[in-house]
């Protein structure tokens, strides 16, 4: 990742509120109107009847865009080359925007601006003037050799240049302020230190090594030569490094071995983390035959898969359903899983058996896989109705069926026609089929009222079916 600019960045942010200006100034003259009149009506004489705080604005608007974007009368100017004159000039445009109703939005972006310029200026950059306007430098200015993208001295003041490993007067002098100082110590320094570091090392070494040696003495004593006197600001270090460029290093299979001497290996770091999917479920079905329910999951959580309950998580809504339904007379806890067939003769099962964190973490391949295996568990058991917890799972089941998707057209919550009815077997119609809502809580496509509205239809039924039973076999 490159070093950032940031007297580029802050250029940006400039451009972007003069033009904000310039607009917020035209919509001025079509309604004139201060921002502070809520506190002072004094200020009304600015802006009607003569609309001179909305001229000021559209001057200060334009001279921003021509002088950051920028026009060739300014290019290359002592004003434009200075980040100096811009702290001076951008807080009263800033100003003059904050007075205007419209100009608030600019006032901030030129305050932001005028942060990122301190920021450029506390640090001692310089404005690249070729990078901001595509053109060659005047001759004040300093090249830049783009074989080594440093910049090398043309005859200039010195207290124009700002090297990286100085503390300098007033561009850059802030850092004393803001940043902790380090000892960075030069290149040429650290490629002389090398060069005797391998002098004695080869002093050491045996004979056979002297023909490397001196070619390793003499590529280093090449790059100091040939080293620029000066690497400045701004241009990032890391781009810059001429070392790299003038002596590259021999390869770790051709590098002589050094005796006392080990090359440190980075480890690859191992991170825990929350697994997708387990292999294993404690789940297990429970379907009775002749259930007035059985209500048919997508594929257990992770959660569920670990404690072998339904719907374990907390956020799932499935144990609140049914009780807001009346499918349930209490909100049982998930632990009561295995007690539902006995107490209301509903029984659960899951289309596929892998848990995972989502449903959405599941193929259309094995949610497709899993509608044999359901519609012959329906047709073994021979439940009442059978309740589909989610509209994934009756699409699997159209899919399977038609050989297409669902056309949204086509889809419904509720109960579908008699002819979709799962588990048709000899001598059996087969159990009606409801689509509910999902129960999970990652879901936010309905609404708490829209997914109750859809329960409360199942559980009418529920009810329904209950109390004719009781009639039928009377205590």
């Amino acid at each position: 990742m490159g070093r950032l600019i940031k007297n580029h960045w802050a250029r940006l942010i400039i451009l972007t509120a003069a033009a904000y200006q310039v607009g917020s100034a035209i919509e001025g003259f079509i309604w004139p109107k201060v921002f502070w009149d809520f506190m002072t009506k004094n200020l009304n004489g600015a802006v009607k009847p003569i609309p001179v705080l909305q001229i000021l604005n559209l001057l200060m608007g334009l001279l921003g865009l021509a002088w950051e974007w920028p026009l060739k009368y300014f290019a290359g100017t002592l004003p434009h080359r200075s980040i100096e004159f811009r702290l001076i000039l951008y807080p009263l445009s800033a100003l003059l925007s904050m007075l205007l109703y419209q100009g608030t939005d600019p006032a901030i972006y030129y305050l932001v601006g005028i942060g990122v310029y301190f920021w450029a200026y506390s640090e001692g950059e310089r404005l690249n003037y070729d990078l901001m306007t595509g053109m060659s430098p005047p001759a004040s200015t300093t090249l830049i050799n783009e074989d080594f993208r440093v910049e090398t001295a043309l005859p200039t003041d010195d207290a124009e240049d700002v090297p990286v490993n100085k503390k300098t007067s007033f561009n850059g002098r802030l850092n004393q302020y803001f940043h902790t100082s380090k000892n960075i110590p030069s290149r040429q320094d650290t490629l002389c230190k090398r060069t005797s570091e391998s002098e004695s090392n080869d002093q050491s070494s045996s004979n056979d090594n002297d023909s490397n040696s001196k070619r390793r003495k003499k590529a280093v004593s090449t790059a100091v030569f040939n080293l620029p006197k000066r690497i400045t600001r701004s241009r990032s270090a890391s781009s810059s490094s001429p070392a790299s460029l003038a002596s590259p290093s021999p390869s770790p299979a051709t590098e002589p071995s050094t005796p006392g001497r080990s090359r440190a290996r980075r480890q690859p770091s191992s991170r825990k983390s929350t697994p997708a999917s387990s292999p294993v479920s404690l789940l297990r079905d429970t379907i009775p035959s002749n259930l007035t329910l059985l209500l048919v999951g997508v594929n257990p959580g992770i959660m569920t898969g670990a404690t072998g309950y339904i719907y374990a998580h907390p956020s799932n809504l499935y144990w609140k359903l049914l009780h807001w339904s009346g499918i349930t007379t209490i909100r049982h806890p998930p632990s009561d899983t295995y007690r539902l067939p006995e107490l209301y003769n509903i029984g659960n099962t899951n289309i596929v058996e892998r848990p995972t964190r989502d449903a959405s973490m599941l193929s259309k391949a094995e949610m497709d896989a899993g509608v044999p295996v359901l519609e012959e568990k329906v047709a073994n058991q021979r439940p009442e109705a059978v309740c589909l917890v989610g509209k994934s799972i009756w699409e699997a089941v159209w899919r399977v069926r038609k050989g297409r998707a669902i056309r949204k057209e086509e889809f419904r919550y509720g109960w579908q026609d008699g002819s979709e009815n799962m588990g048709r077997s000899e001598g059996w119609n087969g159990a009606p089929v409801f689509v509910a809502t999902t129960t999970s809580g990652l879901a936010a496509g309905m609404s708490m009222a829209e997914k109750q509205a859809v329960w409360n239809e199942l559980g009418k039924w529920v009810n329904s079916r209950r109390e004719a039973k009781k009639n039928t076999h009377p205590m």
